[in-house]
């Protein structure tokens, strides 16, 4: 309601209470009939900052001279900023004085004395190495003094004198004597043993999937006692293949069967029977797209083209939801198909037409990877790489570093991301060391550095070949980052990360962080074992590396 039609009705009500002797009646009920209908509130007595104030709401209702009335809280003081009136000392507190902003009313309260501030003056008893001393303070405010204990002081121990020293298994000892000239103390210590620093050496016999194996150890430590040790190697346990192998084909004449056969051994699980076959009844055709290692190549886009072989009309078409986990199962009438490939993966060929029959329709499409040509884009495990060059003035072999060029005699590129400074890359760099140097004849390390602005890092050839002077160890291939911006590609956040690259130039593993002597060893050893990507096969059945894929016209994985 508005301010004046308030003061309209105060003056209504201070009329009515000038006719009624000076007091409201409670209500006149001839007056309405029904609730009252009350003002907003009014305030008529102001609240102070101790003192409560009073609002009051009036029935609007002419004639009726009904009201409520509430008190308002006080509103407590607004003190403001503190003047000191005394100062506090050392000896005594003091006192300041808060003024209340809304009412004036003055507040004093005390403070409490000041800390002494003391200072040594003179020293009365002088600390040794084992025992406490004594100093007189003085308080630099009142002046008064004290006497207060010290602390006995720390041995100042010269370089300890090696008297035997530890090795792998045994402790050793060592003598210290203190070089102050009131203490010459004498101590000797025992130098806690090293512990072992074992390297796997050779295997003496191979683990199989049922049957552990064991394998020699040699300590790299320098005078150690036992110098080597033979260690169990764990139960490779089957791997058994994620796709049927036929072990007796299926004719007209009678049934044939099927397993799973391991990877490893001779052993087969899942034996399943194949029908008879019979001309009028369909049976699964099973196709599978591969990489030249056997592995099944997941690439929805990939579409397989099935054909009569008698007529060359199209029987069947793969669509990404038929291929399964690189597997397309249809059932065709039993004949003879060939199969050609669409939509290979950028990066990936397949020049060729496959044949399978109803004797064997289990057909294994061959799809061989290359390195690429033209832009880099982004990469992750599984991308092809593109042929990226490192220039002989921005390398450590001071030589062009081509990628095609590597892996026309190498089976693996390692690209090692780091960084001068990076304490984790340095933690990992010797047993990189030690693992290229056991294959650096079939594989090849890069390690690339990184400039990191936060550390004052510039990436240069001055800054490489600085840090390789102090670690002369380092022969691996060292070289600028900047130049084929590989890090960014692979988005490298983590120092130090790792990729490995394999012979047909797919980023197999991309790891971040240090890693063990054992992880490097069963990535080397994995990618550069002569079973990977058929390297082993027949010259007429090998596949060329950088060039179009010459597979023969059928191969079938055993």
């Amino acid at each position: 309601m508005k301010k004046y039609t308030r003061k309209i009705l105060l003056l209504i009500a201070a009329a009515s209470l000038a006719l009624c002797g000076g007091a409201f009646v409670a209500c006149n009920e001839e007056a309405h009939s029904g609730d009252h209908v009350y003002s907003d509130w009014v305030e008529v007595t102001p609240a102070g900052c101790e003192v409560n104030g009073v609002k009051k709401q009036f029935c609007t209702i002419p004639g009726c001279g009904a009201e409520l009335t509430e008190e308002i809280p006080a509103l407590g003081h607004d003190w403001g900023v503190s003047k000191v009136t005394e100062a506090a000392t050392c000896q005594h507190g003091g006192k300041r004085v808060k003024t209340c902003n809304r009412c004036g009313t003055d507040k004093t309260e005390d403070t409490d004395p000041l800390e002494h501030d003391w200072v040594p003056e003179n020293v009365i008893k002088a600390a040794t190495c084992e025992e406490g001393g004594k100093e007189l303070q003085r308080c630099s405010m009142c002046r008064q003094t004290r006497e207060e204990d010290t602390k006995p002081l720390e041995h100042d121990w010269g370089d300890p004198e090696i008297i035997k020293p530890a090795n792998c298994e045994e402790d050793g000892v060592q003598r210290k004597v203190c070089k102050r000239a009131d203490c010459g103390k004498d101590v000797t210590e025992t130098i806690g043993k090293l512990g072992h620093q074992w390297m796997n050496t050779k295997v003496i016999k191979p683990a199989t999937c049922e049957e552990a194996g064991e394998q020699e150890q040699a300590c790299q430590r320098p005078g150690c006692p036992t110098k080597t040790q033979t260690v169990p190697i764990p139960a490779l346990n089957h791997s058994w293949q994620n796709y049927y192998t036929v072990d007796v084909q299926a004719t007209f004449d009678h049934a044939g069967s099927k397993s799973y056969h391991c990877n490893r051994c001779e052993k087969t699980t899942g034996q399943t029977e194949i029908p008879q076959l019979n001309l009028n009844t369909p049976i699964d055709y099973e196709f599978r797209t591969l990489r030249n290692n056997g592995e099944l190549l997941i690439a929805p886009a990939v579409t397989l083209i099935i054909k009569d072989a008698e007529t060359g009309e199209e029987v069947a078409r793969s669509t990404p939801a038929d291929l399964n986990g690189g597997v397309f199962v249809k059932p065709l009438l039993p004949k003879n198909y060939t199969v050609t490939v669409e939509n290979a993966p950028e990066g990936y060929t397949c020049g060729t037409n496959f044949t399978v029959s109803p004797f064997d329709p289990y057909c294994n499409v061959y799809l061989t990877a290359s390195v690429r040509q033209g832009t880099p884009s982004k990469y992750s495990k599984g991308s092809v790489m593109y042929d990226f060059t490192i220039p002989a003035g921005n390398n450590t072999a001071k030589t062009e570093l081509k990628l095609s060029e590597i892996l026309k005699t190498k089976r693996m590129v390692l690209l090692n991301f780091w960084f001068v400074n990076c304490g984790y890359c340095e933690q990992e760099f010797p047993d990189l060391q030690n693992v290229y140097m056991k294959y650096k004849n079939v594989a090849e390390v890069i390690a690339l550095n990184v400039p990191q602005s936060l550390y004052g890092e510039t990436g240069s050839m001055e800054e490489i070949n600085g840090y390789l002077a102090s670690n002369p160890s380092l022969t691996f291939q060292f070289a600028q980052n900047a130049v084929v911006g590989l890090a960014g590609y692979f988005g490298v956040y983590n120092f130090p990360t790792s990729v490995v690259i394999d012979a047909e130039g797919v980023v197999c593993e991309v790891l971040m962080g240090p890693q063990s002597s054992s992880e490097f060893e069963r990535l080397f050893a994995k990618y550069t074992a002569d079973d990977y990507l058929k390297t082993s096969a027949p010259a007429a059945e090998r596949v060329s590396l950088c060039e179009a894929a010459i597979l023969p016209e059928k191969r079938r994985t055993v």
